[in-house]
């Protein structure tokens, strides 16, 4: 019971903040044909939002499925209108005939139901969230400015802009009584929005306007105050119209104007979908919920298709109402239909109260409601370029939003749409023209995580200008890959062996493929060796590789998981292009570093306190958290340090690696703390373990022995630093 008198109270809340908006919508869809059409423009608005909105609800596809009449709909509605109230076979003593042009109008209402209905079931919904920001933001923002210009007449008191005569005509009624009576709405609902923000601040200031246009007009009887609304009828099937629907007039009209109404209708249909799934989705992001785009465009076309039979306005999902559901506890679909039932009321019990709301006020609301129109995200780019932020892109975004909105104001919502899509797909394909190249470092800045001896890192150093490796970000597509090509080619001269890291790449389509194997080919004319980085067997990009043909002739580069296998591997080329490849034969406990200047007695002795231990392919040497009471000299073969193994140590991630001749695990030794890694064999290996207890031997019975022992182990160390040393003076370079 609780649950239902929660949902009835949301309903009713969301009732009172979409009187507030209906009204002056109603008015602006039907201003064209004077004041007399006031009643049926609210008419229709209400029919709307509530048979429209209650078939809508009852399709769903969100949580709180509220559908209403939005602003930017209407207004393309209302161009409609215009263009029909000139019709002379539309009117009936002069002036248009109410009934038969929204009987008329709604013909494209009912064509933007079928065509979002279609829209759903061939399930293009998703399609909403690939449109551009900027594009959206100016459509936004020119409907915000069309309805500030839309309303200036009615505040003023003066009907339609034709009424106003010229600008000089107009500006003097700027300090009229109706425009006080507007203004003064205006500012008692942005009070509301400011320092209550959980009020229905629409209702608030068309209360507190409504009660000053009385208190003026007994106050100052003379006072311009502008008209009322006039009372709407509350029959919201309305008879009339479903009946000319089916006369002669309205299909004769319907033929003269077939091009108008036909673009209205899919004009209709595309923003009032992307207007409306922007409006889910904004809710989505609020409340953590999840719509289903295409059942919301299916349930938009029902709603659409009931609205137009009815002669109501069209409309789409909208944002207000459903966080004004959330705020006053609703939680289903339950509070929308409330809500259509309590608008249904206020419509059928309410009429007069509705006609003797000024004009004025519904004018002040309507500037509320442009003024929260206007996109946040564009303001915020203005406030950014503002405080000294020159963001190229920002710039471009924003460039982007401007022209939309002009283009919306000046030509309508169809070039505007056209406008901003072809200049944001420009702006892509210059943006993505960009160099792709995220960095380049060279075997000197950048080695690999495998340790050499010495005398061998110092080979690798000095040879490492030879090795680039060039790291890509972004798509490789038609769009970069002749840059991309002319690019590597610079950064490749001198080079002999060079690394494409493609870990950041996003994409590459049947283009950027084919660049990269004409990259190979060319570099292979050259003798210089091409390694892929970032391609694993089966990964999306080995899979684009294949599918467009790339490497299919010849011998395709090496591929390699990441860089540090692909610098590895440039380094085993360096070496053994230089003589100095490793050795596979085992080295002797005299031939590596920790033996190093020791007589023939202190070798002895030594080489009876170490063990020898061969060690498998894949076997582990020490694991990660046990205690470091030993280290090892790698006399063969090669030994990974990886963390984060589980099970199966090829998933894990390498640290380093070390190559025959280096030390391995002394500092966890000295330090008396735990291993920090585990240790894998990578091939078939041999050590020379020497343990804690063994080095504690040999420091009681001969300290001089320890002390070459521990010197060996401090060159060791000092080695690696200098190494690093090295390599970061070569990165500062």
């Amino acid at each position: 019971m609780a649950a239902r008198l929660d949902e009835l109270r949301a309903g009713a809340a969301t009732a009172a903040v979409g009187v507030g908006i209906l009204l002056p919508l109603g008015l602006l869809a039907v201003a064209a044909l004077g004041p007399a059409a006031a009643g049926a423009g609210v008419r229709a608005s209400f029919v709307s939002a509530i048979v429209g909105a209650a078939i809508a609800c009852a399709v769903g596809g969100a949580r709180l499925p509220f559908y209403q009449p939005r602003t930017s709909i209407t207004l393309i509605y209302a161009g409609l209108v215009a263009v029909l109230a000139g019709d002379p076979a539309l009117a009936r003593d002069g002036a248009p005939d109410v009934r038969l042009v929204l009987a008329v109008a709604g013909l494209a209402v009912l064509g933007a139901g079928a065509l979002q209905v279609a829209f759903g079931v061939m399930r293009i919904g998703s399609l909403a969230k690939f449109v551009p920001m900027p594009v959206v933001a100016g459509l936004m923002d020119g409907v915000a400015i069309l309805i500030v210009l839309a309303q200036v007449p009615p505040l003023l008191g003066v009907g339609t802009w034709h009424a106003t005569g010229d600008l000089g005509a107009a500006t003097s009624h700027l300090f009229s009584a109706s425009a006080a009576v507007g203004l003064a709405t205006l500012a008692a609902a942005w009070l509301v929005v400011r320092r209550w923000p959980r009020w229905p601040a629409a209702l608030f200031g068309m209360a507190c306007g409504t009660l000053l246009y009385f208190a003026l007009v007994g106050l100052v009887p003379d006072a311009a105050l502008g008209p009322r609304i006039g009372a709407p009828t509350g029959d919201i099937l309305q008879p009339e119209v479903l009946a000319a629907l089916f006369g002669d007039v309205v299909p004769a009209a319907a033929a003269a104007h077939w091009r108008a109404i036909v673009t209205t209708a899919v004009v209709l249909a595309l923003v009032g979908a992307l207007d409306g799934l922007l409006a889910a989705t904004a809710v989505d992001n609020a409340h953590g919920t999840r719509h289903d785009a295409n059942r919301t465009l299916i349930a938009h076309g029902c709603g659409n298709l009931a609205a137009g039979a009815l002669g109501g306005l069209p409309l789409a999902f909208s944002a207000v109402c459903a966080f004004s559901a959330a705020r006053a506890g609703g939680r289903s679909r339950a509070s929308a239909f409330a809500n259509a039932a309590i608008l249904w009321l206020v419509l059928a019990a309410g009429a007069p109260l509705l006609g003797a709301i000024p004009v004025a006020v519904t004018a002040g609301i309507m500037l509320f409601v442009a003024l929260g129109l206007f996109d946040q995200w564009s303001r915020q780019l203005w406030r950014q370029l503002r405080a000294g932020a020159r963001d190229r892109d920002a710039v471009w975004s924003l460039a982007v939003v401007v022209v939309v909105a002009a283009a919306t104001v000046a030509f309508g919502f169809v070039v505007a749409i056209v406008a901003g899509v072809v200049l944001s797909v420009a702006l892509f394909v210059v943006a993505m023209n960009r160099s792709l190249i995220h960095a380049v470092a060279t075997g000197q800045t950048r080695t690999s995580r495998r340790l050499y001896p010495p005398d061998v890192a110092e080979r690798l150093r000095e040879a490492g200008a030879g090795t680039r490796l060039i790291e890509l970000a972004g798509a490789v597509f038609f769009g970069t890959a002749e840059r991309l090509r002319r690019e590597v080619e610079a950064h490749a001269r001198g080079a002999r062996c060079v690394i494409l890291d493609l870990h950041r790449v996003t994409t590459i389509d049947a283009s950027g493929a084919l660049a990269l194997d004409a990259i190979a080919r060319q570099l292979q004319q050259h003798g210089v060796p091409l390694l892929l980085a970032g391609v694993v067997p089966g990964g999306r990009h080995a899979r684009a590789l294949a599918a467009f043909g790339a490497f299919a002739r010849g011998e395709p580069p090496p591929r390699y998981g990441d860089a540090d296998r692909a610098l590895e591997a440039a380094e085993a080329m360096v070496l053994a292009d230089s003589g100095a490849a490793v050795a596979d034969a085992e080295r002797p406990l005299s031939a590596l570093p920790l033996a190093r200047d020791l007589a023939p007695a202190q070798l002895a002795a030594l080489s009876a306190r170490v063990e020898r231990q061969e060690l498998a392919a894949g076997a582990v040497l020490f694991r990660e958290g046990e205690p470091g009471d030993r280290l090892y000299a790698l006399a063969r073969g090669s030994v990974s340090i990886l963390t984060h193994v589980r099970g199966d140590a090829a998933e894990a991630r390498r640290l380093a690696s070390f190559a025959p001749g280096v030390i391995i695990g002394e500092a966890a030794m000295l330090d008396g703390g735990g291993r920090t890694a585990t240790g894998v064999a990578d091939e078939p290996s041999v050590v020379y373990v020497l343990t804690r207890a063994a080095l504690d031997e040999i420091r009681h019975d001969d300290p001089a022995l320890a002390s070459l022992l521990l010197l060996n182990l401090a060159r060791e160390a000092s080695a690696r630093l200098r190494s690093a040393a090295a390599t970061i003076r070569a990165m500062d370079r």
